[in-house]
């Protein structure tokens, strides 16, 4: 029989976790906006869907592959202008087991349990939609306060070679850990902050390493969590020896922004959290 997990809360309860929200700045994975109605799991009889169905007790997140554009899209404060097409039932469970073994393996249960998002959608493409309903080809995720899209559920991921699996995997710890920060699961460090630019007009790809910057974001929507997550997404995919002889090297890093931010996250992960990022680049 089918387990339903209610979302619907009373608008008392609701106005409750509003102020709790907004004076601790924590999301409540039990209180998402704008979807009153309830998941109900197993969406399947595969044995993966008793996993998740154990996923969903053990973390209090859904993992869901039949799920709406809404619940891609919509989001406290944000509407995503990407789509996502609903996952292949006969590829969850090698998604399920990437995604254990790739990404979440690396994190102490604590760490999970804080950053583990309300629901996690396994699709089968993430990216901006065409004519048609196809999907154009984008970077395979996206992520919002309460939500984590991988958009591998496909005949793809068998596919892969160790070089792309590399690629694909410091993407998926990129935008886990993205997400986590997004929704307010794990705090900004006050140090990197304070290395992050007011204002991203004038930074362009020739000027980027002198701004501290390895990835140029758009100059109105740039946020922090998106730059730590480019760096996360370089630390995880590069080895030690790679990022020397890359952006942390002198000609690169001429100003050492880049190397006091890289510094910043390696600390403050592995000191607090027991997340060694440099280890996830290092592994062959």
């Amino acid at each position: 029989m089918p387990i339903a997990f209610s979302r619907y809360i009373p608008l008392t309860v609701i106005a409750t976790g509003f102020t709790l929200l907004l004076s601790c700045g924590k999301e409540s994975k039990l209180n998402p906006p704008l979807l009153p109605d309830e998941y109900s799991l197993p969406q399947g009889s595969q044995p993966i869907d008793d996993t998740i169905v154990s996923f969903k007790k053990r973390y209090g997140t859904y993992i869901l592959y039949k799920f709406s554009h809404r619940d891609f899209a919509y989001s406290a404060g944000a509407i995503l202008t990407d789509t996502a097409a609903p996952g292949d039932p006969a590829h969850i469970a090698e998604l399920y087991n990437y995604f254990r073994d790739n990404c979440l393996s690396w994190y102490p249960e604590s760490f999970r349990q804080k950053a583990l998002p309300f629901k996690l959608l396994f699709s089968s493409a993430v990216g901006s939609p065409l004519p048609g309903g196809a999907i154009a080809p984008g970077h395979g995720f996206a992520s919002t306060r309460e939500m984590l899209a991988i958009g591998w559920a496909n005949d793809k991921l068998a596919g892969l070679g160790p070089v792309e699996r590399k690629a694909l995997t410091a993407r998926m710890h990129r935008y886990f850990m993205t997400r986590a920060l997004q929704g307010g699961s794990i705090p900004i460090p006050v140090e990197y902050l304070a290395l992050y630019p007011i204002s991203f007009v004038g930074i362009v790809e020739s000027n980027k390493y002198d701004r501290g910057i390895i990835e140029v974001q758009n100059s109105t929507t740039h946020n922090v969590a998106t730059d730590i997550g480019s760096f996360v997404e370089a630390i995880a995919g590069k080895t030690t020896t790679e990022l020397e002889a890359g952006i942390l090297s002198p000609q690169s890093d001429r100003r050492g922004l880049i190397r006091r931010k890289y510094n910043i996250l390696v600390r403050q992960f592995k000191d607090q959290y027991g997340v060694d990022l440099v280890a996830i680049g290092n592994k062959v």
